[in-house]
Parts: structure tokens; C-alpha cells; sequence
């Protein structure tokens, strides 16, 4: 059943867990299901997400602090990226991960996704230090062997390589842009 926004109770926040991220909207976008309507999540390159400062690809409006995405990412850059700084536009920050992957388990303890969590940094320019900023991300991924559906594996494989679902948290001690 596809609910509109406009058919929500007031004060509806949409709050899914992990598992329901990767289940309902990950893996249904892969396999070309439909998404839940519940929360509109936009659809980005790589190049685009990781063009700008955070603040550029959201919409400031009744008090959010969270946003969801939708990231593309080339099959060669992917698997590399999971662990390692992603440099943002031509150096205004970057994005640094926060420890090691987690694993997504399902109700049989079956890892079958994992996330990584990170924190953006910000620069003035190339020669001043780094600065942690309030901006915080988590990416979902499938693991590549997971999940097949009937015939069409090698359809599928190279998007579960290439789709990642972002959770982007602007953070409490957000005092402005």
C-alpha cells in the first residue's frame, strides 16, 4: 500500500531501522520493486553528491535534520571508496569514515548488507587545517553474492555494486550554514 505525505497523521517522522532501509527501499530500487512512498529519497550520482558542501543538496525547511539519498556510484570506484576519505568537489572537505563497516543482519542473524558510518570535514583552503563539521553520514550497501532473483544475477550484481542508500544527519550543534 503507497502512502501520500499528505494522507500522514501530523507529526508523523519517518524513522525506519537499518534493516527496514536496506529491505523496503535498497533492495527494492536494485531489483526495480517499488520504493515505499513514505519518504521521498533523491536519486544523485557520485559526482554530484560529492560535488559540494552537505548544506548544498538539502532543503532547510520545518526543523529537518535528516535526509536520504540515493547514491550511484562507478562499479571501479565503489568498493574502494567504502573505506577511504571521499574528497569533496575540489577540496572544500571531505568525507571521513568513522571505524570499520557494520553488518546488516536479518531476523536469522544472516549478515546480508553492511553500513559504514562518516563524518564530513570542512576547509577555508588547501594550506588551513581541516575542521569536523555537525554533518554526519551513513551508507547501506548490499553484499555483492546476496539476494539473487531468478535468471537475472548479472543484471542485478552490478547494480548491488554500484547503488548505495545514504542517511545524511545534519547534527544537533548545527548554529547556521
Amino acid at each position: 500500500m503507497i502512502i501520500n505525505s499528505d494522507q500522514l497523521p501530523v507529526g508523523f517522522r519517518f524513522m525506519p531501522t537499518d534493516e527496514e532501509l536496506v529491505t523496503h527501499y535498497l533492495m527494492n530500487k536494485v531489483f526495480h520493486r517499488p520504493v515505499p512512498a513514505a519518504q521521498e529519497i533523491r536519486e544523485i550520482d557520485a559526482a554530484g553528491f560529492y560535488g559540494g558542501h552537505p548544506k548544498n543538496l538539502v532543503t532547510f525547511s520545518c526543523g529537518e535534520r535528516e535526509w536520504f539519498f540515493f547514491i550511484h556510484q562507478s562499479e571501479s570506484s565503489h568498493a574502494s571508496q567504502r573505506r577511504s576519505i571521499r574528497v569533496v568537489g575540489n577540496g572544500l572537505g571531505f568525507w571521513k569514515p568513522n571505524g570499520s563497516e557494520d553488518p546488516i543482519c536479518d531476523e536469522d542473524g544472516n549478515a546480508f548488507a553492511s553500513k559504514i558510518s562518516l563524518t564530513y570535514f570542512s576547509r577555508t583552503s588547501s594550506l588551513s587545517r581541516a575542521k569536523r563539521t555537525h554533518w554526519k553520514m551513513v551508507e547501506y550497501y548490499l553484499h555483492e553474492h546476496d539476494h539473487v532473483e531468478s535468471n537475472t544475477e548479472e543484471k542485478y550484481q552490478v547494480l548491488r555494486r554500484e547503488l548505495v542508500l545514504c542517511r545524511m544527519l545534519r547534527g544537533t550543534d548545527y548554529t547556521g550554514f
